[in-house]
């Protein structure tokens, strides 16, 4: 299967982080193309980068994902997931709705680890979606700048594993890493830990690849024409014009 790993974002290093999860959990069955925005924020953190990265993830879903199988959103807010889904017609997940459906499978009290303080807003309204309060025992905020270069990633380890240690405390039964740069945490980390570690490479790759094999499970929804200026040539050509 060919799976599309594809990042709104210009950081190349988060996008090579999920996609190498992916084909760790997959193996040779998955072949996975990366795509990282060329425009927009170099890391999605408010709600103004959020709406550029929208734009640029529609765009890399017309320029690569013509003949790929699913696409895995590796970026924590799943940014342009339903717009993709009507653009291409194919199984398109986010990597923290997809870790927080696997985690609700394993736990009844699920406790969140994000990244950085200042995306919690964000984090809240674009992930309300999933109905977080519902089951959510805890929630750990981090700062973990080292997570976003390549390097010795020890402290990074460190400062989550604390993290899901307190969410244990807290009364959580299974903890989900939000955060692309934390995909291969779970099977790094899950076997000292005292709760069920999820994160969204592990999820979204075990997750797609149930979707592809089951065919399609959808009849292709309407794509209303429109009329748009300015954009790619790719994306312009996958949005029905004004008169047809």
């Amino acid at each position: 299967m060919r799976l599309l790993c594809l990042n709104p974002n210009r950081t190349a290093f988060v996008t090579a982080t999920v996609a190498a999860e992916v084909r760790a959990v997959l193996g040779p069955e998955a072949e996975v193309i990366e795509a990282t925005a060329s425009f927009g924020p170099d890391v999605i953190r408010i709600h103004r980068d959020q709406a550029v990265a929208s734009h640029a993830a529609l765009d890399l879903a017309a320029r690569h994902g013509a003949d790929v199988d699913a696409v895995l959103l590796a970026a924590s807010f799943d940014t342009g997931t339903e717009a993709i889904r009507d653009l291409l017609g194919c199984p398109v997940l986010g990597i923290s709705g997809a870790a927080i459906a696997m985690a609700r499978l394993i736990g009844r009290r699920i406790g969140y680890v994000s990244v950085g303080e200042i995306s919690t807003p964000l984090y809240r309204d674009v992930l309300a979606r999933y109905d977080m309060d519902r089951d959510r025992a805890d929630w750990q905020v981090i700062e973990t700048p080292a997570a976003y270069a390549p390097g010795d990633k020890s402290s990074v380890e460190a400062i989550v594993t604390g993290a899901v240690e307190r969410l244990a405390a807290n009364g959580a039964d299974v903890a989900v890493l939000l955060g692309a740069v934390y995909a291969g945490l779970s099977r790094r980390l899950g076997p000292s830990s005292p709760i069920p570690i999820v994160d969204g490479g592990l999820a979204g790759a075990h997750m797609l690849a149930a979707l592809v094999r089951s065919g399609r499970l959808a009849a292709p929804r309407p794509r209303p024409p429109g009329a748009v200026e300015g954009l790619s040539p790719e994306l312009t050509a996958l949005i029905p014009p004004a008169n047809s």
